[in-house]
Order: structure tokens, then sequence, then C-alpha cells
């Protein structure tokens, strides 16, 4: 019985040891490939940011410097309500430029200049925070500071000390608020538990593996949150650089219509309605791109921040206020609105004509088959075409909305005598 009892233990040991070595060596795979991710994403952000600062917004300070007496709380017909809209626009406006000109800084520098740590503190963080600590002319090696000073992020823990992380024989990561024990012993511990062949040290050693696992799962999750939300404010950013890029030429075009007085800035109450509306138009539109910049995505402890979903979330949802307020501005106000929907307009026509192309080619294949079939697609065409001769100034707004209508009634009808015929 005892020499049955000695190899049942051993079986069992070795399940145990076999069970716990499979579960960490996935879970640790699971971490370490997240980790990549999740770090390439906010490596991303960071660049992303950079960009923002010191290309959209230094061009809008720059631009919009050059008028004074601008009334800033009047708003442009629109009913949108920022995140800090009662902040002061001129703190606002300083923390734009301060934050613009570091960014340059770095820009002209190089991103790589600054590191995978700084890259991260920069997404993370939110740009105006950290460019407005660092002074004109050190501003590459105070990020670089922060990004050591604000370890977790850099690494997630990951890596030697040096890189920016804690470092594994440190014994703990800080991510979304868990403490984890050191996950590299439980590799050392199931190794010599192998060589004692113990079942009370096998029993020690699957729960110890099974505690590593649950919390790496734990951070592995955090960290794709945070993966999410890093791309997610990505994608926004640079959809809204280019909806913000048409506002800098506008404001450009303005200045150059107006002759500066002695100061060298052009009064705001010299210019025309249209031309004041479009100032308090961008004005709102670098709020938004503002606050988006500047809120942080993780807390300094490293956590997922509470405020930067709803900050993405009210962002997106005061971009379209702006383009359903301005989608009213027909008439004399047309100008200000076809800032917005220009773009928008542009694109569907492109969509529209490559529609038509389709349209004319399928139609051209079809005639040695049928000629009903032919026609109709060749009809299709003609009912998509995106350029109106006669309603040619109809505000963007509207020709966007009529190029989506006929090639939606153009498809419609592609289809309807495809069921039929």
């Amino acid at each position: 019985m005892g020499i049955l009892e000695s190899i049942t233990h051993q079986e069992e040991i070795k399940r145990l040891l076999d069970e716990a070595q499979q579960s960490y060596d996935n879970a640790k795979n699971n971490f370490e490939s997240q980790k990549e991710k999740t770090t390439a994403s906010l490596e991303k952000l960071g660049k992303v940011k950079i960009t923002a600062w010191s290309d959209g917004m230094d061009s809008f300070v720059t631009a919009f410097g050059a008028f004074k007496n601008v009334e800033m709380k009047r708003v442009a017909e629109t009913d949108v309500r920022f995140i800090g809209y009662n902040e002061e626009p001129k703190q606002m406006l300083m923390n734009i430029e301060n934050a613009s000109i570091n960014a340059n800084e770095v820009a002209k520098a190089g991103v790589a200049a600054i590191g995978t740590g700084a890259l991260v503190g920069i997404a993370a963080y939110g740009g105006a925070m950290i460019f407005g600590t660092a002074s004109t002319g050190t501003a590459i090696s105070s990020l670089s500071g922060a990004a050591k000073t604000n370890a977790t992020l850099a690494w997630f823990g990951g890596g030697s000390k040096a890189s920016g992380g804690l470092g594994m024989n440190a014994g703990k990561l800080v991510l979304a608020g868990v403490v984890v024990a050191p996950i590299l012993a439980v590799t050392a511990a199931i190794a010599g538990a192998k060589g004692k062949e113990k079942l009370a040290e096998a029993k020690k050693v699957h729960a110890e593996a099974e505690d590593a696992v649950a919390q790496m799962n734990t951070i592995t999750t955090g960290m794709l949150g945070v993966e999410k939300m890093s791309d997610n404010y990505s994608s926004f950013i640079k959809k809204l650089n280019k909806i913000f890029a048409p506002f800098i030429v506008e404001i450009d075009r303005i200045k150059s219509n107006h002759a500066a007085d002695q100061d060298g800035l052009i009064d705001f109450d010299s210019l025309s309605v249209v031309e004041q509306k479009t100032l308090h138009l961008s004005w709102l539109m670098a709020q938004i791109y503002y606050h988006v910049l500047a809120t942080p995505i993780l807390t300094s402890k490293g956590e997922v921040s509470n405020e930067a979903a709803s900050a993405l979330s009210a962002s997106k949802s005061d971009l379209k206020q702006i383009r359903k307020d301005t989608y009213k501005m027909v008439g004399e106000d047309a100008p200000v609105g076809n800032i917005v929907w220009q773009p928008a307009a542009n694109k569907m026509m492109v969509i529209n004509i490559l529609a038509i192309a389709v349209f004319i080619l399928a139609g051209v294949l079809t005639f040695s088959t049928s000629i009903l079939k032919g026609i109709t697609l060749l009809v299709c065409a003609a009912i998509a075409c995106p350029i109106f001769f006669k309603f040619k100034d109809l505000p963007a707004s509207r020709l966007y909305l009529w190029r989506i209508v006929r090639l939606v009634a153009a498809v419609s009808l592609m289809l309807v005598i495809a069921l039929l015929l």
C-alpha cells in the first residue's frame, strides 16, 4: 500500500506542477503580449499628441493671436457646453501656447529622442500637464525625467529600472491599483518543487501559481482597457485634426484681408459678422481639441482615469453638436458652416464619382447579355452624379446631403432592377 501511495503522490505532484506551469506560462505570455500592445498604443498616442500640439494647436495660437478684443464668451449660434467651458480663455490660450512651444521642440528634435517612456507619459497624462511644467530649452530632458518619476506607466513594471520600469526583481507592479507578487519567482518555485517531489510543496506552489495567474490576468485586462482607450483617443484626435485644419486656413485668409494696427493686431470689431462667427467657431473647435489633448487617460498611480472616457464622450458629443449647428447655417452664414462641411461634401463627391465609374463599367459589360440592365446601370450612374450645375451655390452641408441621397437612390434602383430582371 505504501508503494502505491508513493506512486499516487508522484502522479498528483506531476499533475499539480504541470498544471501550474501551463496556466502560469499562458498567463505570462498573454501578459507580455498585452504589455507590448499597450505600450505600442500609448507610444502612438504620444506621437499623435505631439503632432497635434506642434502642428494644429500651434498654428491656431499663431493665427488666433493676430486678433485683439475677441469676445470669446459669445458663441456662434451653438448649444455646445464644453468640459471646462467656464475656464478663463486667456489661461487656456496660455496653456495651449506653452504646450505648443514645447511640443515644437520635441518635434524638431524628433520623437525618438525623448524615448518610449516619455512618449507613454505624454499619452497617458495629457500633453498640457507635462509640457506646461517643462521650461523652454529643457523640455526633452524634463519629459524624460517625468517619465522616470512615473515609472509605473513606462513599462507597467516590466523590464529594468533603468528603462523606466519598476523591475521584476523589485517584486511589485502597479497598474489598476493591483500589487502583484514577483511572477518570475513562480517558475523557480515550480522547478524546485519538481526536485523535492513533495505533495505539500506541490500544492503550495500550485496555489502560488494560481494567485500569480489571477493577478497577471487582472493586469492584462487592465492593460487591454488602456490600449482601447489609447486607440480611441488616437483615432479621434486624428479625425479632429482634419476637421480643425480648414479653420486655420480660413483664419489666415481673414488675416490677409485686414490691415493690422500699430501693434500688429487686427481689431475683432473691424471684421464682418461672418468673419466674427468664423473666429467664434474656431475657438469652440479649439476648446474641443484642447480638452481631448490635455485630459489624462491614466492617474498618477497608473490607474485608468474615470475622466478619460467621459472627456472623450463629451468631446465627440460637442463635435456632433457643432456639426448639427453649422448644418443650419445657410444664406450669408453659409461660408461659416462650409468650413465644417466642405471636407465631408468633397469626400462624398469622390465616393459618388467612384460609384459612377462602377455603374458605367457594369452597364457596358452587361449590354451583351441584357440591354435593359445595361441602360438601367447607366441611368444609375446619371442619378449618382454629385455635381449640381443648377444649384452650384448650395451650402456644403446641403451638397453633402444631396450627394448621399443621389447615391442611395442610384444603388436602390440598381437593387430593384436586379431583383426584377
